[in-house]
């Protein structure tokens, strides 16, 4: 896809690429409803993302991977990403979002010409094989699979290394350059993944509940159980995703719409399965016998 930026391009010490994710001008919009929430387009979904990834990547002196690693585990929560890396360093850090980053490379030491892959217990020529940055070293073919049955399961968003209990995260580029030789349709649906991960794991960023959908979602930047609008005129509860019910708590008005859905059930079957009264009104059922039913005010009807 041709929005997707690859890590050759983000590394932290290139100032044009963090110059340009400061300078975008599709950037998320203000929603009129109050201070607190903006509007996130499909158009501006991707610039939304890379703000968030660029403060991470400018802090930590990492590559893009290795920031959209850390901040899906966090949910995208920025600050708690923070504060976890003052509390407890970069290494706990990254241990528990299951980054493995490269200091430096020996350039001296060649590769092997060949090397056997543990999964499929071949030898095969090294450059047919693929060394994630936790070390651990397989055939492209059995990655390959790997991110196929990952992908399909729903899990790209935290594809593991396939070695045993081995809980580092495998690089995103590595996946999608793999996945595009053999189905480029499937790695068009990864990389919809990661950049879907900014709403659908994001505490603060909610779909709009509108329907037909407008494709649009809203950002809330303090109070998490307001009522927003987006841009297509939609209101919602962000808390519960349904209609705005202020002042009603989420938990009245989800009690207070079951208890209209089991009423109007009620009164369906009262509708199908019973006939009015012609002198009182009230539903009478029929429960057997010849088509002549009698009401309790005494009035029988046919």
């Amino acid at each position: 896809m041709e929005d997707y930026f690859s890590d050759d391009d983000y590394y932290y010490s290139d100032r044009d690429s963090l110059d340009g994710l400061e300078n975008e001008d599709s950037g998320p919009q203000w929603a009129s409803k109050g201070p607190t929430s903006k509007v996130i387009t499909k158009e501006s979904l991707l610039a939304a993302q890379r703000e968030d990834l660029r403060r991470v990547m400018e802090l930590l002196s990492i590559r893009v991977h290795h920031a959209r690693t850390l901040l899906i585990h966090y949910r995208w929560d920025v600050e708690k990403l923070f504060a976890v890396f003052v509390e407890k360093g970069k290494a706990s850090l990254f241990a528990e979002a299951g980054v493995s980053i490269v200091e430096h490379q020996d350039l001296d030491v060649r590769p092997p010409q060949t090397v056997m892959c543990d999964i499929c217990i071949e030898d095969l020529p090294s450059g047919e094989t693929t060394k994630m940055d936790c070390g651990h070293c397989f055939c492209n073919n059995c990655w390959t699979e790997h991110f196929i049955v990952k992908i399909n399961d729903g899990q790209s968003k935290r594809i593991k290394c396939m070695a045993h209990k081995c809980n580092a995260i495998c690089d995103e580029s590595v996946v999608r350059n793999l996945v595009s030789k053999t189905n480029p349709d499937l790695a068009e649906k990864f990389d919809r993944f990661l950049l879907e991960s900014y709403i659908e794991d994001n505490k603060r960023v909610k779909w709009c509940p509108s329907t037909p959908h407008c494709g649009n979602a809203i950002r809330v930047e303090d109070d998490q159980f307001c009522e927003v609008e987006c841009s297509c005129g939609v209101q919602f509860c962000f808390g519960c995703s349904l209609e705005a019910h202020s002042p009603c708590s989420c938990l009245m008005w989800e009690l207070w719409v079951k208890k209209c859905r089991d009423e109007s059930e009620t009164v369906n079957w009262i509708t199908v399965h019973t006939k009015p009264c012609p002198k009182c009104h009230k539903p009478v059922e029929k429960n057997g016998g010849c088509n002549l039913v009698s009401c309790i005010c005494g009035q029988a009807f046919w």
